[in-house]
C-alpha cells in the first residue's frame, strides 16, 4: 500500500507562494500575519529542512502550535500542498522534547487519554469554580453519557438494556415496504458529547430509535484522538484509534455512527493517513487492519440517513411547535462526498445535513455570507484563546446579520466555541446553540 503520510510529507515542495490559502486561514485573518498564515508555515518547513531556518525555535513553535489543522488551505491549494500533515509532524517534533508542566489542557488530555470520564467531568466543574486562566472552560450538563458498562439502545423500548451484547439488530417494521432491516449499527459520542454535552448522545440515540434502528454503544471506545493529534501528541492518538477499533471489533456492525463532525474527521481522515504505512511486524499489520476497517464503518450521522434516503428508505417527517428561524454552521471538519449530489435547496446550503432539515417542518434555515470557522480544533480554544476569541468574534459577525433564533452545528468543539459568548461578546442575549440533531429528534 502506499505509504499517502509520506507524499503528504513531501507536498511542502509543491508551494509556489501564491497566497490562494490566505483569505481561507482563520489563524492569519485573526491577524493578518504572515507568520500565522499556510504558506508562512510551509516557508519555515521549507528552511527547516533546508538547516536555514530565520528564527528561534519558540517562534518557530509558536507559528505551528497556531494551526487549528482545519483544512481550509489544502481544499484550496492548486497544488495539494497538506499543510496539516506537515504541521503535525512539527508539533510532534516539539512534543517529544518538551516536559510541559502542569495546565488544563494538559490535564484534559491525560484524562482523555486514560479514558477516565469521571476525572474529566469533575475536573471541568472544579476548573469551573475557580476560573483557571479565564479560560473558556465548559461546564458538564449532566453525567456522562458512558459510564460503566455496555449500551444497547432498541427502538422497540428506547431504554438501556443492562447486558453487555456482541451485536444489535434493526427492529423491522412490518407494514411497510420501505422499512429499515438487517442493518447492524454502533454509535461513537466521542469524548465531548460523553462527558461534557452528554444530551447530544441521548439525541441521536433517541433520533435512531424512533426511526426504528437500534444501537449498540460500547463502553471501552474513548477519545478519537483528535485533541492529541492537534498537539502533536501521534503515539496517543494511535493508541487512542486502536483501542476504538478494537471496541466495535467482532460486533457485526455495518455501519458506526457519529454525530460529531471532528470525529468524522479524525476518523475518517486521520486514521488512514497515520494508519497507511506497509508494517514488517504481523502484529502491528493486524492493528493497521483493525484501525482500516473500523474507518471503513464509521459514518456521519447525517451521511448515514443520506445513505438510507438513497436507498428508498423513508426517514420519519418531524414538525416545530412554532416556526423557527436558524443558521447552520457548517464546522470545517464536515466535509462532502466527493460523489455526493445534492437534492434540496438546504442541501446546496450546507451539505449532507440539509436534507434532515429537510423533514423538519417549521424550520427555517437562513444563509451564512462566508460560514467562517469558529475559532476551535482540538486544543488550539485552550492554548491560544486571545486568537480563538478574535476568530469567533468574525464568526459572530456574520451570524448577527443573518438574524436568527438559534445557531445550529453538529460539531462539538463548535458547541465549545459558540456557546463562549458571553466572554466573546459581553452580551446577555445570548442566541442559543444546538445541534441540529437535538431539533430534529425535538421534532419527530
Amino acid at each position: 500500500m502506499e505509504n499517502i503520510l509520506n507524499t503528504s510529507l513531501k507536498s511542502f515542495e509543491n508551494c509556489v507562494k501564491c497566497g490562494k490559502c490566505l483569505p481561507v486561514c482563520p489563524s492569519y485573518n485573526a491577524t493578518f500575519n504572515e507568520f500565522f498564515s499556510p504558506r508562512g508555515r510551509i516557508r519555515l518547513i521549507a528552511s527547516e529542512v533546508k538547516d536555514e531556518l530565520p528564527l528561534r525555535i519558540s517562534k518557530f513553535e509558536q507559528s505551528m502550535s497556531t494551526c487549528l489543522l482545519c483544512g481550509r488551505c489544502a481544499d484550496i491549494c492548486p497544488n495539494g500542498v497538506k499543510t496539516g500533515p506537515l504541521v503535525i509532524e512539527e508539533k510532534n517534533k516539539f512534543n517529544k522534547i518538551k516536559n510541559e508542566r502542569f495546565s488544563i489542557d494538559s490535564f484534559a488530555l491525560n484524562a482523555l487519554k486514560t479514558n477516565n470520564r469521571l476525572m474529566l467531568s469533575s475536573g471541568l466543574r472544579l476548573s469551573n469554580i475557580f476560573k483557571f486562566k479565564n479560560l473558556n472552560i465548559p461546564k458538564p450538563s449532566g453525567r456522562p453519557f458512558i459510564l460503566h458498562k455496555d449500551l444497547r439502545f432498541t427502538a422497540e423500548e428506547n431504554n438501556i438494556a443492562d447486558k453487555n451484547l456482541k451485536s444489535v439488530h434493526i427492529i423491522t417494521e412490518h407494514n411497510t415496504n420501505n422499512a429499515i432491516k438487517n442493518i447492524n449499527v454502533g454509535y461513537f459520542s466521542g469524548c465531548v458529547f460523553n462527558s461534557i454535552y452528554p444530551e447530544i448522545s441521548k439525541s441521536t440515540i433517541s433520533a435512531l430509535n424512533k426511526n426504528n434502528i437500534s444501537v449498540f454503544v460500547p463502553f471501552s471506545q474513548s477519545c478519537c484522538g483528535l485533541p492529541h493529534i492537534s498537539s502533536g501528541d501521534i503515539a496517543s492518538f494511535k493508541e487512542l484509534a486502536l483501542n476504538n477499533a478494537l471496541s466495535f471489533k467482532e460486533k457485526k456492525l455495518e455501519y458506526i455512527i457519529t454525530s460529531c463532525a471532528s470525529c468524522s474527521f479524525s476518523i475518517n481522515k486521520l486514521y488512514p493517513l497515520y494508519f497507511s504505512a506497509e508494517e514488517k511486524n504481523k502484529t502491528k499489520e493486524n492493528e493497521r487492519t483493525e484501525v482500516l476497517n473500523f474507518s471503513k464503518k464509521l459514518v456521519d450521522i447525517w451521511e448515514f440517513f443520506s445513505i438510507l434516503k438513497k436507498k428508498g428508505i423513508n426517514i420519519k417527517q418531524g414538525a416545530l411547535n412554532k416556526e423557527l428561524d436558524a443558521v447552520f454552521h457548517i464546522p470545517c471538519h464536515l466535509k462532502n462526498s466527493a460523489n455526493f449530489i445534492p437534492i434540496s435547496k438546504n442541501e446546496n446550503l450546507i451539505g449532507e445535513a440539509g436534507s434532515i432539515i429537510d423533514n423538519i417542518n417549521g424550520l427555517n434555515l437562513k444563509p451564512l455570507k462566508h460560514n467562517y470557522c469558529c475559532g476551535n480544533g482540538g486544543m488550539f480554544n485552550m492554548r491560544h484563546y486571545t486568537m480563538s476569541k478574535d476568530i469567533t468574534k468574525r464568526k459572530f459577525g456574520e451570524i448577527h446579520d443573518a438574524s436568527p433564533e438559534v445557531i445550529l452545528t453538529s460539531c462539538s468543539g463548535c458547541m465549545l466555541s459558540l456557546k463562549d459568548q458571553k466572554n466573546i461578546e459581553n452580551s446577555k442575549n445570548e442566541i442559543p446553540v444546538k445541534h441540529l440533531i437535538e431539533l430534529y429528534d425535538e421534532s419527530i
